[in-house]
């Protein structure tokens, strides 16, 4: 079952039986069928915490991934938890099913510390670069600011291109990520929002390089492959990579000055 699936299906039981349950398992804290019980009642509440996970994240590591990681948390919630906390176990489980999907994902992380921190100054540098000349930087603007070379400034972002950027995973605003077709179904509220966003970013398309431009509307007005733009650019597609994460970068930090003004 997916985590739609889960969601709807909703707690199968009643406040009894939970109660009772409960009762069960501090009787008996090796009662494999109560914790069995208590973990299916609860699984919904993992499976919302994976659903709000940044859908940057959604989209890099499969659910199943996620729901095993937040069920690991559950567990360690369920044999942590007592009545004298005063609080709802669904809200002191909430943070360690979080805390055990956060902490997957940074031992899936295969940047090394130094890279990271590149990778980190790249990004406050182009944030800086786009704040001060009310414009996306040039290649040339983000090396100097970095004191890198242009090619390691490629490098560091190809680098980042592919892991889950945790300390961006709760800033508020929409990443260009966030606003890309994903082809499920919308809130109106949603709907709304992700229209806003992609007028905004209609906008910044004419801020961008020439080349940057060019390679937005192969991808995704002709919807080609990396591999045919990669053939149409004269580039490699790993190059190709490199320049789209780029223009990530980029468009997100406009659309933070958006959210400023």
């Amino acid at each position: 079952m997916d985590i739609k699936g889960i969601l709807s299906s909703g707690l199968k039981t009643d406040p009894e039986e939970e109660k009772r349950l409960w009762d069960e398992y501090r009787a008996d804290p090796d009662n494999s069928e109560a914790i069995k019980r208590l973990v299916e009642i609860y699984i919904p509440l993992v499976a919302s915490v994976a659903n709000k996970m940044p859908m940057r994240v959604r989209e890099k590591v499969p659910v199943k991934e996620l729901l095993s990681s937040g069920v690991i948390g559950l567990h360690h919630a369920i044999s942590s938890y007592s009545d004298d906390r005063q609080v709802l176990f669904s809200t002191f489980a909430y943070k360690r099913i979080k805390g055990a999907i956060i902490d997957d994902l940074r031992a899936q992380d295969h940047l090394t510390r130094t890279q990271r921190n590149y990778y980190r100054e790249i990004c406050a540098a182009i944030n800086k670069l786009t704040i001060e000349l009310s414009r996306p930087p040039t290649d040339s603007e983000i090396a100097e600011a970095t004191n890198l070379s242009i090619a390691n400034v490629d490098r560091y972002i190809g680098m980042g291109h592919d892991v889950v950027n945790l300390d961006e995973e709760f800033r508020d605003g929409l990443s260009y990520m966030d606003v890309l077709p994903d082809h499920k179904a919308l809130s109106p509220a949603e709907a709304a929002h992700r229209s806003l966003a992609l007028d905004k970013l209609r906008e910044h398309f004419r801020d961008l390089e020439e080349r940057e431009q060019k390679l937005l509307f192969l991808r995704h007005f002709e919807e080609m492959s990396v591999k045919e733009i990669a053939k149409v650019l004269e580039v490699s597609e790993g190059r190709i990579s490199q320049i789209y994460q780029k223009i990530v970068l980029k468009l997100r930090a406009l659309m933070r000055i958006d959210e400023t003004l």
